[in-house]
């Protein structure tokens, strides 16, 4: 039988049976849909994350407080700005380092009174941690040294008690009935910085800190270093491990770790997230290739003599098989494609949703692919059942 001949008779039982063809690609419609949904969900994920942590440099070293229920604050050493100096001197792998102390302070801004973050910082902070300023002008050297009464404000904090970033430089709030000028606004962030979200914050030098009372035990620095490169992370680390061993009294309190390690834990998160959205996709393609099989088997059944007819004309099994198998592997394909349009309309519905989708045309080459894939499998045995029909028995069943 030729192959146009074989196609032509596909296409003729297909369309006789509309409903029953549309009823078992209802699984693979969903399959391929939910492929192409889960393939972009994974790979919104993945660019969220990578997003997040653009402006985080990889190459960023953060020593922090290993809490725990039985930790005595007042008991932990601090790191000074001393102990910077002597861990900058011995370590040829760190570019740079800094002090941050985060706190919650009741902040008055006008007549609006709120708790804001504040983050005491020492010089380093906005090139270590990559915030630039917007407007107005950063932290001098003196201003770290005398602990001037100035701030920085965090993007959002400005725009939200200020006409605009702009009209914030050279007011003044109040922190602890102590005023402090507004001499800057850094750069929208968007990502937080392990705790902390500059773009919410409030920042002034470490040393003001200090000198308005606003530290307390609770209040301990973490120590912000930025490696000179990403090969040297490790030596960096051990390097700053080793000088913390000697310069505090009891440096176990404290736990080091780099930046690289969280951004790829982060994506790593996204792409197991991504793999069990894909298994799940699987199981509804096999549901649905289990119901291509059963409708199959019964169309080998009500077309037995058909079959019977054929074979008697000289039809090879070889020729039944590719029949039924074609017959199949179109009704995925017709499932893959109306998927895939399905996908056009179900895509934006779930942006509006916040959901973090990215389409690609992996993702629809991968569904199709599963789509054809799945109907061939499941459709090869009742087509090979079809083709092992004797003429004799095909013809006289009843």
């Amino acid at each position: 039988m030729r192959l146009t001949e074989t196609l032509r008779m596909i296409w003729t039982n297909l369309l006789q049976n509309k409903s029953k063809v549309l009823l078992t690609s209802l699984g693979i419609i969903i399959g391929t849909l939910t492929i192409i949904l889960v393939t972009a969900i994974g790979k919104g994920g993945e660019e969220e994350v990578a997003r997040q942590y653009s402006s985080m440099s990889a190459e960023t070293i953060y020593v922090n407080v290993i809490y725990s229920d039985r930790l005595d604050f007042a008991s932990i050493p601090r790191i000074s700005t001393e102990h910077l100096a002597v861990i900058l001197e011995e370590n040829p792998y760190l570019e740079g380092i800094y002090l941050r102390t985060t706190l919650f302070q009741e902040t008055r801004i006008g007549q609006k009174k709120k708790d804001l973050t504040i983050a005491a910082v020492t010089q380093g902070y906005s090139e270590i941690s990559s915030l630039p300023i917007a407007e107005g002008t950063d932290f001098a050297d003196a201003d770290f040294e005398d602990g001037s009464r100035v701030v920085v404000l965090g993007n959002n904090v400005a725009q939200q008690n200020f006409a605009s970033p702009e009209a914030a430089v050279g007011e003044s709030l109040v922190i602890n009935n102590a005023r402090y000028e507004i001499i800057g606004v850094l750069a929208k962030k968007s990502e937080g910085l392990q705790g902390l979200s500059p773009d919410d914050s409030v920042f002034l030098p470490l040393q003001t800190a200090q000198n308005g009372d606003m530290l307390d035990d609770y209040a301990i620095p973490q120590a912000v270093g930025l490696a000179t490169s990403t090969e040297v992370i490790d030596q960096a680390m051990t390097r700053l491990k080793s000088s913390l061993d000697y310069l505090l009294e009891d440096s176990t309190m404290y736990g080091i770790e780099d930046a690289g390690g969280r951004i790829e834990a982060a994506l790593q998160s996204a792409r197991t997230m991504k793999m069990l959205l894909v298994s799940v996709a699987a199981i509804v393609f096999l549901v649905g290739g289990i119901g291509i099989m059963n409708v199959l088997f019964v169309s080998v059944k009500e077309r037995t003599k058909e079959i019977g007819i054929l074979k008697a004309l000289g039809t090879s099994k070889k020729d039944i098989l590719l029949l039924f198998l074609l017959e199949s592997v179109e009704i995925g394909l017709f499932g893959g494609i109306v998927g895939v349009l399905v996908s056009f309309v179900a895509m934006p519905l779930m942006q509006r949703t916040g959901i973090a989708v990215s389409p690609s045309v992996e993702g629809w080459v991968i569904a199709l692919f599963f789509a054809v894939g799945t109907a061939a499998v499941f459709g090869f045995y009742p087509a090979y059942k079809a083709a092992g029909l004797k003429p004799i028995d095909a013809l006289t069943y009843e």
